[in-house]
């Protein structure tokens, strides 16, 4: 996976009057910490980590704190929490938490759902529950997302976290039980079903219960 560097500054200065100074510079104030590190305060060039983050959130980052001498040995980070304004959306604060990429780590993935659900032919809508799941991999194999095919879905149905396929060297943290999606039926027949009283929707390709 490509590494993005991202130039950062050690902080001295904290509190909102010099993170308004920061911003004001194009700079934004973060803190990075990690396994066997001393948490630091650290100041961090925003246009830098917005081209990264326009990669996606589980881009690695090259830490460049800038300092002249003896090269020191590489630093990587990704991106744990970011903090953004509420109606200008723009970045405020950011956690970094550095990596050694040779060790897994845990990461938050986007699940994007392909094809077309069989039982929407007969009307039935998509009702995601959940559009992420949690993973553990190695940094340079974390995937950006994790494809769910929608196709075998009838209405009444639903797909868990058992119905993805995981990336090579990448493992599927969450429940396997955990819901993902469901095929709901259309709004008025569903209104019409919940007053007379409905099952609990099937898992596809689940065993049928023995009457």
């Amino acid at each position: 996976m490509e590494t993005y560097k991202l130039s950062v500054e050690e902080r001295e200065e904290h509190g909102n009057g010099p993170a308004r100074r920061l911003r004001a510079k194009g700079l934004i104030p973060g803190v990075t910490y990690g396994k066997g590190k001393t948490p630091a305060s650290v100041v961090i060039n925003v246009e830098e980590l917005k081209t990264a983050m326009a990669h996606g959130h589980n881009v690695i980052l090259e830490l460049d704190f800038g300092k002249g001498g003896k090269k020191a040995a590489p630093r990587y980070a990704v991106l744990k929490q970011f903090q953004m304004h509420p109606t200008k959306r723009n970045l405020l604060h950011v956690d970094l938490h550095e990596i050694d990429l040779a060790v897994e780590i845990e990461a938050v993935v986007t699940i994007e759902g392909v094809g077309i659900a069989t039982g929407a032919a007969d009307g039935g809508i998509i009702e995601w529950e959940r559009r992420e799941v949690n993973v553990r991999a190695l940094p340079s194999t974390v995937p950006e997302v994790i494809e769910l095919d929608l196709t075998p879905l009838m209405i009444g149905h639903h797909l868990s976290v058992s119905a993805l396929k995981a990336p090579a060297g990448v493992t599927l943290i969450d429940d396997p039980d955990t819901l993902l999606v469901a095929l709901v039926p259309p709004r008025v027949e569903q209104a019409v079903a919940e007053a007379e009283g409905v099952v609990e929707p099937e898992v596809v390709g689940s065993p049928k219960t023995e009457e």
